[in-house]
């Protein structure tokens, strides 16, 4: 069977996907309807798709020179340096699969290009980005969800990046059925705030030292490797600089707009 390519964007780049399975192909084209463009991809991953019931991996092998999955039913690497990644999956849920190797290469073209990828939900707002941050459970999605109408980013997963010292927020097309849908789009990064569930609402500053190992924390894939580590402190750091950063003390609720917006 004929294959097919699906160029998805990551506002500053995007990916090519090449697959051998046209149907396959077609599934990720609907999933990623939102974010299909026609920019020149940065980066090419090529997909194997065979037939299988392997489980995917959770941690893929990290290196200065590559990232790699290296397991029965799932191998894949990229190569930074060629621009290239290739996977040959043979799993339950091919579209799952291959989710899950897009947002490790695009963590690792968003760290390239000067960027990070994070986890956090990002909400714009009168062309204003405000990030919410925090474990897993903290209530990234409940935030989202009480953001008003399309102004949601992405609730999980977003690039960030500088341009003349000034932060932005990139949408990325990655979610699952529990989760807001994702709009494309971008904003300058007004506030980040850490998520803390309570009985009132309020924000408390905390130490820049704490405030760096939480926004660190919230790097996936990449901070296992020194490599990166180092890197990702500094930008961090920089980040941390530029924009105010607090612990946002809330009710699962929209009540900590009022507050939120007037600090």
């Amino acid at each position: 069977m004929d294959g097919g390519e699906v160029r998805v964007g990551f506002g500053l780049f995007s990916i090519a996907l090449l697959t051998n399975d046209e149907r396959i192909s077609q599934r990720l084209a609907d999933f990623y309807q939102s974010f299909l463009t026609d920019q020149v991809p940065l980066i090419t991953l090529e997909t194997t798709v065979l037939k299988g019931e392997a489980e995917v991996p959770s941690v893929p092998k990290v290196t200065p020179q590559r990232v790699e999955f290296d397991e029965e039913g799932y191998q894949g690497g990229i190569n930074w340096q060629e621009k290239s990644a290739f996977l040959t999956l043979a799993v339950k849920n091919p579209l799952i699969g291959i989710d899950y190797f897009l947002r490790v290469v695009a963590a690792l073209a968003a760290f390239h290009l000067g960027g990070l990828m994070m986890h956090a939900a990002g909400v714009e707002r009168d062309g204003k980005g405000y990030l919410f941050l925090g474990y897993s459970g903290a209530g990234k999605t409940t935030t989202a969800r009480n953001a008003p109408v399309g102004s949601v980013l992405n609730d999980d997963l977003l690039v960030i990046y500088a341009i003349e010292g000034r932060w932005y927020a990139a949408a990325t097309p990655f979610y699952n059925p529990t989760q807001n849908r994702p709009h494309p789009g971008s904003a300058p990064i007004a506030k980040l705030s850490y998520l803390v569930k309570d009985q009132k609402v309020y924000l408390e500053e905390v130490p820049q030292a704490q405030a760096l190992a939480e926004v660190v924390a919230c790097v996936p894939v990449l901070t296992v490797e020194p490599f990166y580590l180092r890197e990702i402190l500094e930008r961090s750091r920089q980040l941390l600089k530029a924009v105010p950063y607090y612990h946002l003390h809330l009710l699962p609720d929209s009540s900590y707009w009022s507050v939120l917006l007037e600090a």
